[in-house]
This record gives structure tokens, C-alpha cells and sequence, in this order.
């Protein structure tokens, strides 16, 4: 077996380097649903998927006062966001960003929630009524200064090339929203 053909291994970043780095840089700047961890108290991990924007030199989200991430982060700041861009077969690419996590509220937060919402929702849908009162919720910023992180990338491997090439690879299938009645029938 070629030494080509083996899985890259993961890079570890530190400080500066995290967000200096191209891919990191990459995938912050596409617009990719990141997945965010913090820590229970009885020690297992709470992973939630959630919107981000760069802000500054630092990586914002936008929650809930009454959300768990916010107590897990009052008690220990330290967290985890990982963000990929995986498509079928080994075609994947992530990073897994480490840092401490620093909670803004009031005004502060206000501004930071719309910067993170401005990036996913146009300004049609922010004013729909049902999307202004389910993204009002988000009264809490979390700012993520980067410490450390792992990236991955598989892109150029020779096997997801092979698999590329020749349609080798099945693709993902991505999931439909339950109707009312299929909820129902679920409980």
C-alpha cells in the first residue's frame, strides 16, 4: 500500500495559527452549520448543532439565556466547536476549533445574535413574524477565542479522487422536516 493512499493525519493549530490557517479560514468563511460542545457537570459532552460568524478574532454564536450550553459555560468556559464540509465517499474536510468561551448579554449580545442570524436568514425572512420571535430568543452571544485545533482534510486523497472519478461513492442523503402528523405518530 502507498503511503499516499493512507488517511492524512490531522494537524494540530495553536493560538494565532487556528485562524491564520487556509482551511480554517475556508470553512469559517462558508456557510456551514458548525456543531458546539460544552461540558455537564457530571462530565458528559452536550454537542448542538448552531449558526457562527467571525467576529473580530473571535467566533460568535448566538443562544438562548435558558439554553444547557450557557449553564455548562458559567460553570466551565472551555469549549468545542467543529465545523466540516463532507460530501460523499472520503471527500471530507473539518476543523475542530478549542477555546474558552466568553458569555455577552444585553445590547452587546443583541448586535452580535444579528450579525450570526444576518448570516444565514435574508432580510426578508428576519422580518417574517415567526422567524423574528423564534430568533429573539437568542439573547445570549457566545464569543469562541481559538486555542487550539485538529483539521482534516481527505479532498485530495487518492481514494476519494478514485471515488470521485468514478461515481464510486454513495451519496448523503440529507433528511425531510416531519410533518405535524408524522410528529404525532412518532411520540
Amino acid at each position: 500500500m502507498h503511503d499516499d493512499a493512507q488517511p492524512v493525519p490531522s494537524r494540530l493549530l495553536r493560538g494565532n495559527a487556528v485562524l491564520a490557517d487556509p482551511l480554517v479560514r475556508a470553512l469559517l468563511a462558508a456557510r456551514l452549520v458548525g456543531v458546539f460542545c460544552t461540558g455537564e457537570a457530571d462530565g458528559v459532552i452536550h454537542a448542538v448543532p448552531m449558526w457562527f460568524a467571525v467576529v473580530d478574532s473571535r467566533i460568535a454564536l448566538a443562544t438562548s439565556s435558558r439554553s444547557r450550553k450557557v449553564a455548562n459555560l458559567e460553570r466551565d468556559d472551555r469549549a468545542t466547536l467543529a465545523i466540516h464540509d463532507s460530501r460523499s465517499g472520503t471527500e471530507i474536510c473539518g476543523v475542530s476549533i478549542r477555546g474558552r468561551v466568553e458569555l455577552v448579554r444585553g445590547k452587546a449580545a443583541a448586535a452580535l445574535a444579528e450579525t450570526v442570524h444576518a448570516r444565514y436568514v435574508t432580510p426578508g425572512g428576519l422580518a417574517l413574524p415567526a422567524a423574528t420571535e423564534f430568533l429573539a430568543s437568542d439573547d445570549v452571544a457566545l464569543l469562541l477565542a481559538a486555542e487550539s485545533a485538529f483539521t482534516w482534510d481527505e479532498r485530495a486523497n487518492p481514494a476519494t479522487r478514485a471515488l470521485r472519478a468514478t461515481g464510486g461513492a454513495l451519496p448523503l442523503v440529507p433528511t425531510s422536516p416531519a410533518t405535524e402528523v408524522e410528529r404525532q405518530q412518532q411520540v
